[in-house]
């Protein structure tokens, strides 16, 4: 049996944070959804607006994801996840 490919090294969040910052995004327009779209009219291809409002940020947090991940530097380097409570005074344990 061959042995695994020893993943990069973990990268901490304070690096990866300004891309991770815009998984935010989906959150927010959800929780704007009874402030921007709490109305019937205008009807959109013939459904409510507010539907039409969720249907539309729920495409785009798909894309917006992907555009996130890709721009990782640790998903591009197939990093470990940095987990401080993993680490035991400066001794890590592989479990596996």
């Amino acid at each position: 049996m061959t042995e695994p490919i020893p993943a990069a090294p973990a990268i901490p969040l304070r690096r990866r944070g300004p891309m991770l910052g815009l998984l935010v995004i989906p959150g927010v327009l959800y929780c704007l959804a009874p402030v921007i779209a709490d109305r019937i009219e205008p009807r959109i291809f013939g459904i409510p607006f507010l539907i039409f409002y969720l249907l539309a940020v729920t495409a785009l947090t798909g894309p917006l994801v992907a555009l996130v991940a890709r721009f990782d530097p640790a998903y591009r380097a197939g990093a470990e996840e940095f987990v401080p409570a993993d680490e035991n005074d400066g001794v890590r344990e592989d479990l596996s």
